[in-house]
């Protein structure tokens, strides 16, 4: 085995994305753990449960598995802390989920990235991994193309293991397009917001909307030049390093962006040969 993976969710345990990871990684050679919500909690960011409750769950392809009753968050947590024992995984998992996660409105609401962002603060390296289809899976050439988000997001996992490891990156945010993939781009989060608000028919009630239609161009107007939200509108992987124990204006992100540029030249053969 080439190490060791605990994955995690905010689907729930029996959406496709996160099966299609774990038999993904499987193949890789990693041993895998799942801890991942029993329900979808979407939106959850890395807020916490006060009170979790915890059973095994048999998935197919995992070493070890266990569903929660709770969020992202308290999956890795409780993940990490207590079920995995002596077991210290090299990396954090969370996806492959439904829908896309980009931009820093995202970054901060999604129980996707939430999961991977407590692995980080826990003191793991973290992927999170989104499939940038907005009203679910509906099609067979859908599935196909979120099959195939899992082997690439595996591929890279495989791929970035070391650069995790030498360079001042924490977590790698990868977003998939909703089209069979023109490349993949190394790219920064756009400072954006796609959220609406609007008034429900009842007095004083108002709704709190993330994606006001199904479309991707419209429901994420706009983004930086050579964003995650450009690149994925474009029909790009986007693959968006991150160090959260940085502060900005004292750290060069280059070095680091041409090196995972230069790695990533790996996924354009397999987009090419599929």
């Amino acid at each position: 085995m080439i190490g060791s993976v605990m994955i995690t969710n905010d689907d729930g345990i029996e959406s496709p994305g996160i099966k299609y990871l774990i038999e993904e990684l499987n193949k890789k050679g990693f041993d895998v753990y799942v801890v991942a919500p029993k329900n979808q909690v979407s939106g959850a960011g890395k807020s916490h449960s006060f009170n979790v409750k915890v059973e095994k769950c048999d998935v197919k392809y995992a070493k070890k598995s266990w569903c929660v009753d709770g969020k992202p968050a308290d999956a890795v947590a409780i993940g990490i802390k207590y079920l995995l024992g002596d077991v210290k995984p090299d990396l954090i998992l969370s996806g492959i989920n439904i829908g896309p996660n980009m931009g820093l409105m995202d970054f901060f609401s999604s129980g996707t990235i939430g999961g991977a962002l407590e692995g980080v603060l826990l003191g793991y390296k973290g992927i999170a991994s989104s499939f940038g289809v907005l009203r679910g899976i509906k099609t067979k050439e859908q599935d196909n193309l979120l099959r195939n988000a899992a082997k690439i997001t595996a591929e890279i996992s495989y791929l970035l293991l070391d650069i995790f490891k030498e360079e001042e990156i924490d977590l790698i945010n990868i977003n998939f397009p909703p089209v069979n993939p023109l490349g993949i781009k190394v790219t920064k989060l756009s400072w954006l917001s796609n959220i609406d608000v609007k008034i429900d028919s009842s007095e004083n009630v108002y709704q709190v909307l993330g994606w006001k239609t199904d479309n991707l161009e419209t429901a994420y107007v706009g983004g930086d030049e050579g964003s995650d939200v450009v690149m994925v509108k474009k029909g790009y992987i986007s693959v968006s390093p991150l160090c959260i124990k940085c502060i900005p204006e004292k750290i060069s992100y280059s070095k680091a962006f041409a090196r995972i540029e230069g790695r990533l030249n790996k996924i354009e053969e397999i987009l090419q040969n599929n």
